[in-house]
């Protein structure tokens, strides 16, 4: 029965990504990835832009490279993703077969992934446990948020799951699964790849195995590590340059000491905002289940969290998805502690057979009650509870907005198919935050106007009519005002004081910048509205 409720939760799960995602190539993150999926499945990863090489304006290739991206380090004109490729290379996949469409599977299927580890992990403290801790994983208001969008945080999440839960498991085969497993997670996330040696510590140590045992999985699990790293050294190198750069930057201005404090306060805060304060009683499962299998948790836990305490500091509560490849662990240890608590209190309701030594990698008992009325009142009280906290967290999901993404990003899709459906074919559109929604959504080029400099404005026009091209404007509300202190001083185009060609459901407006001077003759044809 219990295998039969967690495989309806997994297919819900699926489910729910499928139905809310907003899969749209909006911000730098998902235009990041979808983009590189469909570079990935033409095998054409770095395309020069020959208008990023004539432009006489200084640093003209980064004014070409779109949201999400930045100027190639080694092939002049071309643009490189400022993410990783674990995750488009896995979109690519389903792009070669199914068309860009496809990829929308991809981040619900690893939902699911991520729901069935948990389970499996928890399961090392009892199937009950692994139920528990499954139902409330797929709860986190955190996990939710991402499962509906095109990002890696889910997928690099659920890989590390799945090799926590092939790790700890019993199977011959478990290091080698881990090792795939965790590889793959290097490659969508390469920073959190010190998340692999706790669990090498723990094949190595394993109590129960002999040392060649012991030695052979280590080895195994090592091999996929480094073959992980080898694979994004060379990514890394072919974009960037180097192996130490990212599309992020070099780790000097990744990583800071001074950020760990304000990172901590925020994430702490974050986390019993959003998941209660009921987080924190994870802190008492070393102490009331000591052995191997809690060590390993804590310790995976406690090195996710290092490696983005000294990370750049953010303001949203989201971003508490970097701690999402432990966050199942820390809902695991807060069932698991609940469960030993009840142990303690109602010693006569558990069953008197231990299934494990205390000192093995799993657990010490893997039941905690007998069928005994008492057993089945605790148990029932035990579930409620968890119920009850599942649903809190969903409404807190639902609150923070995450049920509604679909709706704030559909601007994105609006404003490039505007620009496919209404653009003549030789436009170039000067955008910014949808500059890759533009390209993604019309395959039109786009000039990013916040990274011009505010004396080349007119210049940048001239130019890419000089190429044939018919220059349009197109901005969310917010950033006009903007556009305008940017320009406004040096170019009567930037002064943006004319009515808009057309504006697009209320939230994205279009400005052809010949009709400037027809709104000043009084000829300006009126302003076209599309939902």
């Amino acid at each position: 029965m219990r295998r039969i409720a967690v495989a309806l939760l997994v297919a819900s799960v699926f489910a729910v990504g499928l139905l809310w995602e907003s899969f749209v190539a909006g911000g730098s993150d998902s235009y990041c990835y979808l983009h590189q999926a469909q570079r990935w499945a033409s095998g054409r990863l770095q395309v020069p832009e020959p208008l990023a090489l004539e432009a006489p304006w200084p640093n003209a290739p980064l004014t070409f490279a779109p949201v999400g991206h930045v100027p190639s380090a080694t092939v002049p004109g071309a643009i490189a993703p400022i993410c990783p490729s674990g995750l488009s290379m896995v979109m690519a996949m389903f792009v070669a077969v199914g068309g860009i469409g496809a990829a929308a599977l991809v981040v619900p299927l690893f939902g699911a992934l991520l729901i069935w580890g948990t389970f499996l992990a928890g399961s090392r403290f009892g199937a009950r446990v692994g139920v528990a801790s499954a139902g409330l994983a797929a709860s986190s208001p955190v996990f939710l948020y991402q499962l509906l969008q095109p990002m890696s945080d889910v997928p690099a999440a659920a890989c590390w799951m799945l090799a926590v839960a092939a790790v700890t498991g019993t199977r011959r085969n478990g290091s080698a699964l881990g090792g795939l497993a965790a590889a793959t997670a290097i490659l969508i996330r390469p920073n959190i790849v010190p998340l692999a040696a706790p669990l090498g510590a723990f094949l190595l140590w394993r109590p129960e195995r002999r040392w060649r045992q012991r030695l052979q999985s280590t080895a195994i699990f090592g091999l996929c590590i480094v073959a992980a790293c080898l694979a994004v050294v060379a990514i890394q190198r072919t974009y960037y340059g180097s192996a130490l750069n990212s599309g992020y930057g070099t780790l000097a201005a990744i990583y800071r000491l001074d950020r760990v404090a304000p990172n901590a306060q925020r994430y702490f805060s974050w986390m019993s905002e959003v998941h209660t304060p009921v987080w924190m009683m994870a802190a008492a499962a070393p102490f009331l289940l000591p052995g191997a299998l809690t060590r390993l948790f804590a310790g995976l836990v406690l090195v996710n969290a290092a490696c983005y305490l000294p990370y750049i500091v953010f303001d949203h509560w989201s971003y508490l998805r970097f701690l999402l490849p432990t966050l199942p662990l820390v809902v695991i240890m807060v069932v698991a502690a609940v469960d030993a608590i009840c142990r303690l209190a109602w010693p006569r309701l558990r069953q008197s057979r231990v299934a494990l030594r205390p000192d093995g990698p799993v657990l010490v008992e893997r039941s905690a009650f007998s069928d005994r009325p008492g057993g089945q009142a605790v148990r029932a009280a035990g579930a409620l509870a968890v119920a009850v906290l599942a649903v809190l967290w969903v409404r807190e999901a639902q609150d923070r907005q995450a049920f509604r993404l679909q709706a704030l990003e559909a601007r994105f899709e609006r404003g490039g198919t505007f620009v496919d459906q209404r653009l003549p074919r030789n436009a170039l559109v000067i955008t910014s935050a949808q500059s890759g929604s533009v390209r993604f959504y019309s395959g039109r080029k786009t000039l990013v106007w916040d990274q011009l400099d505010p004396a080349r404005l007119d210049e940048a026009i001239g130019f890419v009519r000089a190429r044939g091209f018919e220059p349009y404007l197109l901005f969310e509300r917010r950033e006009e005002p903007l556009f305008r202190r940017r320009f406004a001083a040096q170019s009567a185009v930037g002064r943006l004081d004319w009515p808009p060609a057309a504006e697009v459901a209320s939230l994205v407006r279009v400005y052809r910048p010949d009709d400037r001077d027809r709104y000043l003759r009084g000829v300006q044809p009126p302003t076209e509205y599309f939902r």
